[in-house]
């Protein structure tokens, strides 16, 4: 039970700060200028909202699919550090704020997604092996 509370509850936590980080804690170019970074603001929006979705579904279902739910969770933190370095970017100057301080937190915080989805997902499947 305390897995079940304490994961979802992290899962719902990093989703709200994938969310803020391009739009209220380091908020990146207006939407009047046209900028790779206002359309990964624009994605890192729906991965946040859907990491913290999953994470209140999750605290409602067994050991097998909350693994299943870390899982996909993991897959959504790879995308949501691909989304600001790879696929869609942010602005080519080192001195915009979305360059220098927003796509390093979005990287923290997929990291961190990704460590806690996949510990998680080790674990329940320990349990549910034990």
């Amino acid at each position: 039970m305390k897995n079940k509370v304490a994961v979802s509850i992290l899962f719902v936590v990093l989703g709200i700060l994938i969310l803020l980080a391009p739009t209220v804690i380091f908020p990146v170019c207006p939407a009047d200028m046209k900028m790779h970074c206002q359309y990964t603001k624009q994605a890192e929006i729906g991965i946040g909202i859907l990491i913290a979705v999953l994470g209140i579904v999750a605290f409602f279902f067994s050991e097998e699919i909350r693994a299943g739910i870390s899982i996909a969770v993991a897959g959504i933190g790879i995308l949501e550090i691909a989304i600001p370095t790879k696929l869609i970017g942010v602005c080519g100057s080192n001195m915009m704020t979305c360059h220098s301080a927003t796509r390093p937190l979005l990287v923290v915080l997929g990291v961190l997604t990704i460590i806690v989805s996949v510990a998680n997902s080790v674990y329940l499947l320990k349990v549910k092996k034990a």
